[in-house]
């Protein structure tokens, strides 16, 4: 086992890594600064495993799941002056008119499973234990949409890393060994104006998307126009290897109201590949020539979380993380391996 591999291993992930599931509840919410608050917080933390476990138990096979990010100014309260290398608030970008908001969130819940009622359960014993500790700010009930489609009719998720790369594009390893096994979690809500999306031509929306609408192939090289959506969320590193992230985008929408969306989700090793994202659609690689998906979406929401290895997210019940009661905290110590091992 790599150096890498080791230190990701005893740190023992989250369920970031989960299958991807036909139902998904996103809670983003704000604590209060009040010392009884930040108590409710911690406690929830430590227990959070096992309330994942009472909830699931009663349907095994719906695979109900939680991954809990950290905001920033979460994390210093709970965990103290030491933060992951990471960590820091959503980038908002303005360019012409497109606009990624940077929008508050100091925890967020992603919790998914193939079945929604587990999904509520949880949700809802979450928020008996949070109580009046959280406002909660924004609350997506997200669907799977027919074989795993956005509500604007394409396949999402097609390139996602699977099995050993996906654990390699999102678990925090050797280069910020205290953090191990953490990862970082940017979310953001895009509404659709279906009306205007709609009364494209199919071929117009395939060049915009990058992909064919009925076969999920992707448009050759040389018919792909440059500000296709997966032309500009495709980054490459120094030696031109592509960079991944894992996305677990889910649709959303109440037609009464005319709402449809897509709760984008993404799930990376460091929070610079999904911001590089970013910047391609809403400035422009080059400058100007920007993802037109957005002359038909918006960003309503936008947040950067830190979601810490589950060893790591039940210690913070303990207090600071150099605290006398939970120690020092190294990866290495909690499961009595070196990182070097």
């Amino acid at each position: 086992m790599t150096t890498d591999a080791a230190s990701q291993a005893d740190a023992e992930p989250q369920a970031v890594l989960a299958p991807l599931t036909g139902a998904a509840i996103f809670l983003v919410a704000v604590t209060r600064a009040e010392a009884p608050a930040v108590a409710t917080v911690r406690g929830l933390c430590g227990d959070l495993g096992a309330l994942v476990r009472a909830v699931g138990t009663r349907e095994p096979s719906a695979y109900l799941t939680c991954v809990t990010g950290i905001g920033g100014g979460l994390w210093d309260t709970l965990a103290g002056p030491e933060r992951p290398a990471g960590l820091h608030p959503f980038q908002e970008i303005r360019a012409a008119g497109r606009h990624a908001v940077s929008t508050p969130g100091d925890l967020l819940f992603h919790i998914r499973a193939a079945r929604m009622d587990l999904c509520y359960e949880l949700a809802s014993q979450i928020m008996f234990r949070l109580g009046s500790a959280v406002t909660v700010v924004d609350e997506v009930h997200g669907f799977r949409y027919f074989d795993s489609r956005d509500v604007i009719g394409f396949v999402d998720g097609t390139e996602n890393p699977v099995g050993a790369a996906a654990a390699r594009a999102t678990l925090i390893g050797a280069e910020d060994p205290r953090f191990a096994g953490g990862s970082y979690v940017i979310v953001q809500k895009y509404l659709h104006d279906l009306a205007r999306w709609n009364a494209l031509a199919t071929e117009e929306q395939e060049q915009i998307v990058g992909r064919r609408k009925l076969s999920d192939i992707e448009l050759a090289d040389d018919v792909k126009p440059s500000f296709a959506h997966n032309a500009l969320t495709t980054i490459l590193d120094a030696d031109g290897e592509e960079v991944q992230i894992l996305r677990d985008n889910m649709a959303f929408g109440a037609p009464g109201s005319g709402e449809h969306g897509t709760y984008f989700i993404g799930y990376a090793r460091s929070p610079a590949t999904t911001e590089q994202m970013l910047a391609n659609m809403f400035i422009g690689s080059p400058e100007g020539n920007y993802d037109r998906l957005l002359d038909f979406s918006r960003a309503v929401t936008g947040t950067l979380f830190f979601v810490p290895s589950q060893p790591l997210l039940e210690s913070l019940a303990d207090g600071p993380l150099d605290s006398p009661e939970t120690g020092s905290l190294e990866i290495g110590s909690m499961k009595g391996a070196s990182p070097d091992e």
